[in-house]
């Protein structure tokens, strides 16, 4: 897809679920088993798709850092409660297009470098901005609103 200046766009890798995720256990207090009732509400990070009204998933908290950082901050997410993959050849998902985003770049260190909030639309170009910099290493990208985490951007 081109930038809007027709410069085609570079390569993005989105990542689900970049760390490590914990063994849900329905029986802990820090998971919840919870049924969707109503369509785009519940957005699974393991496989970037939203829940389709009835579909059994877990609310848990995950923290997205793969190294130390101040910035850490583990937090609520939802999974299928039945196991699930991302849709190959899929660039940017529409889960995360049609919601508003708060897209935040760090650099190796895991010390944020920019933050920014935009529509989801708008994802491709601004990973695309924020890579540019080349003390940029990665992004996360958060649900603005509630500020769960959605994905990890790097470049492909």
């Amino acid at each position: 897809m081109p930038n809007d200046d027709g410069r085609p766009m570079a390569n993005i890798a989105i990542r689900p679920l970049p760390a490590p995720l914990p063994a849900p256990d329905a029986s802990s207090r820090l998971t919840r088993v919870v049924i969707a009732d109503e369509p785009h509400s519940y957005p699974c990070r393991r496989c970037l798709r939203d829940a389709d009204p009835g579909e059994r998933m877990l609310l848990l908290s995950y923290d997205p850092f793969t190294g130390d950082s101040p910035y850490r901050q583990p937090g609520p997410i939802y999974l299928h409660a039945d196991d699930c993959e991302p849709d190959p050849g899929v660039e940017v998902p529409e889960q995360l297009t049609r919601r508003l985003l708060s897209v935040r770049a760090f650099d190796s260190d895991h010390l944020m470098l920019e933050a920014v909030v935009i529509p989801g639309v708008e994802l491709a170009a601004t990973a695309e901005t924020l890579l540019g910099d080349p003390a940029a290493d990665y992004l996360h990208v958060h649900n603005a609103a509630a500020g769960c985490f959605a994905a990890r951007i790097d470049r492909a």
